[in-house]
């Protein structure tokens, strides 16, 4: 949800991120402030409601104390929602082909950063990192043909167990350490979490969340474990061994002072800023993390 001011300041109902979106495509709202996110409208105020009619006013009221004690909790995480892209600019928005984490993560990262790409896989991330914002790019991959496939592509790989090689690295070496949908399938995420917030000024997250509805569903109707969309895997063949949700890492970060810079969700097939009231409805979510 988004806060909306009317032009004069005043506090109106809350908007969802996709209103929001339209609101300022439009030029009818401008952004106010990106923690927690608001926008201001241009053409609007709040009137005093007629005599017997329900009072826009005292809506506002209950509106304002939800968003304060949401607020609260955002600021007790360290958390803010990020930016909310216009249609058509660089944020994120609606997936398009390939991995939209993949998507997020090239409109979070900055130019010519230097970029560690834990279990980068056939290196299709490191690549685009590269030839499009000109990243000194780094990745690991334990499997060797992944591993192959991504040095024949010209992205520089380190053959080894993940866990094995962040020790060699000096402390804040690299600007990003992205560990894209591996975290649930390692023996010892925390330390290897605790490792990449170490070595990088920056640690990016991305990760199934267990505690989808739809995940939550198929398991209370069927009785088995789930196989959805984005968790294809039969309970003996999953690389899934740590299962986790959208609260427990929010958790994680509260308790070890980890700062969380900006979150992004895949609910219902939108991309769009997430937070510790989403976790019924994120499907994969996405973490852009720091050492507080």
């Amino acid at each position: 949800m988004v806060i909306v001011l009317d032009k004069n300041g005043a506090q109106l109902m809350p908007c969802t991120v996709k209103k929001a979106r339209l609101l300022l495509k439009k030029r009818r709202a401008y952004l106010f402030s990106r923690s927690p996110y608001t926008i201001m409208l241009k053409d609007k105020e709040v009137r005093a409601p007629a005599s017997g009619a329900m009072s826009r006013l005292a809506m506002d009221d209950d509106a304002r104390e939800a968003f304060s004690r949401l607020r609260s909790l955002h600021c007790r995480l360290g958390l803010h929602p990020g930016a909310i892209p216009e249609s058509g600019g660089n944020g994120p928005g609606q997936p398009r082909g390939g991995r939209w984490q993949d998507r997020v993560i090239l409109s979070g990262v900055d130019p010519d950063s230097y970029v560690l790409d834990l279990g980068c896989g056939r290196g299709e991330l490191l690549a685009r990192l590269t030839e499009e914002l000109g990243v000194k790019g780094q990745g690991v991959e334990v499997d060797p043909e992944a591993a192959m496939a991504a040095m024949d592509a010209g992205v520089p790989v380190l053959n080894i167990d993940l866990s094995l090689v962040l020790g060699n690295f000096e402390d804040q070496s690299f600007d990003y350490v992205i560990l894209e949908s591996t975290l649930q399938t390692l023996k010892k995420p925390l330390e290897v979490l605790f490792e990449m917030l170490r070595v990088g000024r920056r640690g990016i997250v991305s990760f199934p969340n267990f505690g989808y509805w739809r995940v939550r569903l198929d398991l209370a109707a069927r009785g088995r474990m789930p196989v959805t969309q984005g968790l294809p895997y039969g309970w003996h063949d999953t690389p899934n061994i740590h299962l986790f949700t959208l609260d427990d890492m929010l958790d994680f970060c509260e308790a070890n002072s980890v700062r969380i810079a900006a979150a992004w969700g895949l609910c219902e097939g939108e991309i769009r800023a997430v937070g510790p009231q989403d976790n019924l409805v994120t499907e994969e979510a996405i973490l852009f993390l720091e050492r507080g």
